[in-house]
């Protein structure tokens, strides 16, 4: 009777991978399963799940995933249904998403534009600008 129950747990946890603080990575993930960024990333990930960016975590590159969460740093071109960028997070760069939130105390620079499907798998066709007109925020600090 108990082990069913670890069972069926287990199988509702979704595995993650991690990059431990300390550690450089330099390339390309494809990922089935969570992932969080302790340590530094320079490279693209696809993942059908969550990223999160730690801190002190730092990333350089596209990151294409279900929901993005960032605590530490991140730079590039980022690709989610949902964004989300907390307290101590700073995102520069360019956000295709319909779905973004920042925490007080949360940095963003850069453009948002609205999501594509077609855009999210990396194809070439363009974004549709975010509610009609195209977003650029060069600088957003909330207190």
């Amino acid at each position: 009777m108990f082990s069913a129950k670890v069972t069926q747990d287990k199988a509702a946890t979704k595995h993650a991978t991690l990059l431990s603080e300390g550690c450089e990575l330099q390339g390309d993930l494809m990922l089935d399963c969570n992932m969080q960024i302790d340590g530094r990333l320079q490279g693209n990930i696809r993942s059908v799940h969550a990223v999160t960016i730690s801190q002190p975590g730092r990333v350089q590159g596209k990151i294409y995933a279900r929901h993005l969460i960032i605590k530490g740093s991140a730079e590039g071109e980022f690709y989610a249904e949902q964004v989300e960028i907390l307290q101590s997070g700073v995102l520069s760069g360019t956000i295709y998403s319909d779905n973004l939130s920042i925490e007080p105390g949360g940095r963003f620079i850069g453009e948002v534009q609205a999501a594509d499907a077609n855009r999210k798998t990396g194809s070439n066709k363009s974004v549709l600008p975010l509610r009609g007109a195209r977003g650029k925020v060069l600088s957003m600090t909330t207190a």
